[in-house]
């Protein structure tokens, strides 16, 4: 190829979302023309890096990929470290990413335990929102991150999508488009690089990526009302990065004509008609195209790795994220530049955006890669933040419904408490913490006493009785539900309710929808998160010390017919 005639103009690297000037765009061709064919291949990989030592980082370095993903879970110590040695050390700076979605498991270990997407939006407030994205940011930024792949821009249409849930803002489409907005807003005006996930759109499908390929079912009228409408804006807002999913979007076909139906299978992440097409020329989307995670079985299942690898480039993606393994998937990419399944106009266009992406963060300045600590107090774990956070959680629990009109509690009338409570939690990863809940309460002057799992509770001697569950919306988890077995014990005291004996209320730390197992409930509270400034604001919400002020994003009927709230 003619070096003076790239792939991408001048003007598409000077215009939005990039904004480069004059020396921006001549570090970005000079860094391009640079690189050979293999090192061209490298900047389009982002692996995740699991071993943070000195070693281990420079083992990541001498493979000169585009970028390194961490994880928020590793200490202060590691991720400023291997920050400052891969942004320093690398012959072209590398993405340093991060997936900062909040909950118990998706922020900065050392910072702020702020509460997911579903909560913030309990709030009613889109402030709430930008607040989300500004602690993402700063604190991520503290840590050495320069991309969170955050915001979530799904929609919780269907209630039975566990990877969706409270992941999500809402089911609303205005409201998840101000609150989208609002966090982009937060993480601009805070200095890091948003990411909006999963183009086309995710939360039709009960199923999860991680697991198949899934399906958006919408008409396309629908979806350019819905999706097409928060993804408009979030251009608008000049997001840098968005996320491929894997998730098809059929109707699409329907608009192209019956010779292209075959296609109408292929999620987006191998599309290269919703993303050339529908992304970029009807949208109108001129930044990077990441794909999702390419171990899932919802990438991995459309294909032999050695051919979806380089069709994953070809078809639209600028990044191929997570490599199964990086220097096999290299060799795809070649051995797919060698058969003409990627060209080099399509790798070098990526390579192009990918560079024009890091010089629109600065990184071709070679600026320091972290904030020095004399800045920890004012990024990390803030008493501002705190407070944001304690705010949200108050301003988030709802009643659904209490139609004994138990609330609120108290050691005067409702001393003894018989609880049920999810223990031994775990995301897919790791283990989770109890809940504190229940020693909140004791300290309070409540007496709890536990349900026995495997024998049949004894309701003799207690005033109420309360559940207590925990699970988040959360991707790569198979089964969200009230897992009465973990409450009760095994078949048939699966079928215990304790509201059939006593005035009970059930308390869900996490899903909104459990609603949908349990209609006959008679007092129901969604608090969506189980971090503990959430824990708190529920027991000051159930003793009345703060009034319930959340009000639900979503749709907590689940159609049922004839189902009350408040």
């Amino acid at each position: 190829m003619n070096k003076n005639s790239l792939p991408l103009t001048d003007t598409q690297l000077s215009s939005a979302p990039f904004y480069l000037d004059t020396a921006a765009i001549k570090w970005v061709k000079e860094s391009f023309n640079q690189l050979e064919i293999d090192e061209k291949i490298a900047q389009i990989i982002l692996p995740m890096c699991r071993d943070l030592s000195e070693e281990g980082i420079s083992a990541m370095m001498a493979l000169r990929t585009g970028g390194v993903h961490r994880f928020p879970s590793y200490s202060e110590e590691e991720l400023r470290r291997s920050a400052q040695q891969l942004i320093e050390h690398s012959p072209i700076p590398p993405l340093l990413t991060a997936d900062i979605e909040m909950s118990e498991k998706a922020s900065i270990k050392v910072g702020t335990s702020f509460p997911n997407q579903m909560t913030v939006a309990a709030t009613g407030d889109p402030q709430s929102a930008y607040r989300m994205g500004a602690i993402a940011a700063r604190e991520a930024r503290y840590m050495g991150f320069g991309i969170s792949w955050t915001p979530v821009a799904d929609l919780a249409l269907n209630f039975r999508s566990n990877a969706v849930n409270t992941r999500s803002f809402s089911d609303n489409i205005e409201m998840t488009n101000a609150f989208v907005s609002a966090y982009i807003d937060g993480m601009h005006d805070n200095n890091l690089v948003a990411c909006v996930k999963h183009f086309p759109g995710d939360g039709l499908d009960e199923r999860d990526q991680h697991y198949v390929t899934t399906h958006n079912t919408m008409s396309m009228k629908d979806w350019r009302a819905s999706f097409g409408k928060i993804y408009n804006t979030t251009i608008s807002k000049d997001v840098r990065i968005i996320m491929a999913g894997h998730v098809t979007l059929p109707d699409y076909y329907s608009e192209l004509g019956e010779a292209t139906l075959s296609k109408a299978h292929i999620p987006a992440s191998l599309n290269g008609d919703l993303l050339h097409n529908l992304l970029r020329k009807e949208l109108g989307y001129n930044g990077v195209v990441v794909s999702d995670a390419t171990g899932m079985a919802g990438f991995t299942s459309c294909g032999d790795r050695k051919d979806i690898v380089p069709l994953c480039i070809e078809n639209g993606c600028d990044i191929l994220l997570f490599p199964r393994d990086i220097k096999e998937d290299m060799g795809f990419l070649k051995a797919g530049l060698a058969n003409g399944t990627l060209s080099e106009d399509r790798l070098n266009a990526a390579v192009l955006r990918i560079l024009a992406l890091k010089a629109s963060m600065g990184l071709h300045l070679k600026e320091p890669a972290v904030p020095d600590t004399s800045r920890r107090n004012e990024l990390l774990g803030t008493e501002e933040h705190r407070e944001w956070t304690t705010e949200v959680a108050q301003g988030a629990v709802t009643l659904v419904k209490d139609t004994q009109n138990l609330l609120p509690i108290s050691p005067k009338t409702h001393k003894r408490i018989l609880l049920a409570e999810s223990r031994n939690r775990r995301s897919p990863s790791a283990s989770m913490p109890d809940l504190e809940i229940p020693a909140m309460l004791e300290a309070l002057g409540f007496e709890i006493t536990r349900v026995t799992l495997g024998e049949p509770f004894d309701t003799t001697n207690q005033d109420i009785g309360l559940y207590l569950m925990a699970e988040e919306g959360l991707s790569g988890k198979e089964v969200l539900g009230p897992q009465w077995e973990r409450m009760h014990g095994a078949f048939p005291l699966t079928m215990q309710r304790m509201w059939q004996h006593i005035p009970t209320l059930y308390v869900s730390l996490g899903s909104p929808f459990l609603t949908f197992h349990m209609p006959d409930c008679p007092t129901y509270i969604n608090a969506y998160s189980a971090v503990l400034p959430m824990q708190k604001a529920v027991v000051d919400a159930l003793t009345g010390v703060i009034p319930f002020r959340g009000v639900s994003p979503v749709d907590v009927s689940c159609q049922l017919p004839f189902f009350k709230t408040c």
